[in-house]
């Protein structure tokens, strides 16, 4: 069973367009819908901090494959330190970790956290959160990366 569907291009449930490329936008349904549009790239949530069902304006992705044999360790970095340094921050409205249903999927995770301004995820504290022994250690490990910082718009534009 999903709890998350992302359809690329679409304009299903929330609408996020790229902060760099307004054009480019994708269709965040959050429990994801059954049966799921067709398309749409299904997730499990393994770690959710923070707010349930908020709308937030921005919404920042990470996205990455894990370099074999360091999966464990790189899950644990996320579930023990990362996302609940990273929730804590003010202006972070939640935090989530999701592993694609589809093992060919690439990048098969995503980490999402809602943000209540742009400016929070430039912010001394979320700097702070971020930069630790572990987390240098743990971006080694990433594969394929992928960081997006997203707008909700509405639907019909």
């Amino acid at each position: 069973m999903a709890d998350l569907a992302i359809l690329h291009g679409a304009s299903a449930g929330l609408v996020f367009a790229r902060a760099d490329n307004p054009a480019e936008r994708l269709g965040w349904m959050e429990p994801a819908p059954q049966p799921a549009p067709a398309g749409a790239v299904l997730y499990r949530a393994i770690l959710r901090l923070g707010a349930e069902g908020v709308e937030a304006p921005f919404l920042y992705t990470v996205e990455q494959d894990a370099e074999p044999g360091r999966e464990e360790e790189l899950n644990a970095w996320y579930a023990d330190e990362h996302i609940p340094r990273l929730a804590a921050v003010p202006g972070v409205l939640s935090a989530r970790r999701f592993v694609a249903l589809d093992a060919g999927t690439s990048p098969r995770y995503l980490a999402a956290y809602r943000l209540e301004r742009r400016e929070v995820f430039e912010s001394p504290a979320w700097i702070e959160a971020r930069e630790t022994p572990w987390t240098r250690r743990a971006r080694t490990f990433f594969r394929n990366p992928h960081r997006t910082m997203r707008r909700l718009v509405p639907a019909a534009s």
